[in-house]
């Protein structure tokens, strides 16, 4: 159910969508079927990720892999993560903030990522989404700058917590 209302699969949770210029075909897969959920798996709500599909989650689980083999205890076995990207236009975004606890938003490494990522602050601010969130970003991405400043701008404009865990 909650990926139902993340990616709007059900009919009664869908808006009527404006057209699209891409054919319905060739929209982004479904993500598969899932076993029930289990004791130790805990669900990762992600922002800004460029799509729904597995290959997009798979990001954040590389990253929680990687920061697992750092020794960062909290992330446990990554493979218990359930990782639910969630468009960030999503009319569900207010719903799903006051249900779920554990929430990150996804930064990439190119030019365009501040002017992004300050958009998604907004946002998030403006629809009432989650106050805090875990910076997720491709490996490689340092602390200073991009990450810096955009937790910076998190807190001191949006009053949310923007935790950047890059060295």
């Amino acid at each position: 159910m909650l990926v139902e209302l993340a990616t709007g699969n059900k009919a009664e949770n869908v808006r009527p969508k404006r057209s699209s210029a891409q054919p319905a075909g060739t929209k982004a897969a479904v993500e598969r079927p899932r076993p029930p959920r289990s004791e130790g798996e805990r669900t990762l709500m992600v922002l800004g990720l460029p799509g729904t599909a597995e290959r997009h989650t798979a990001r954040v689980t590389e990253l929680l892999e990687s920061w697992a083999q750092e020794g960062r205890r909290w992330v446990g076995d990554p493979g218990s993560w359930r990782i639910v990207a969630l468009p960030i236009s999503s009319p569900h975004l207010s719903l799903l903030a006051a249900q779920q606890s554990q929430w990150a938003l996804w930064i990439d490494d190119d030019l365009e990522a501040f002017r992004r990522g300050y958009r998604m602050l907004k946002q998030i601010a403006e629809q009432g989404g989650p106050r805090r969130l875990i910076a997720v970003h491709p490996s490689g991405v340092g602390r200073q700058g991009l990450l810096s400043n955009l937790q910076y701008v998190a807190e001191a404009y949006f009053d949310i917590e923007l935790l950047v865990l890059a060295r």
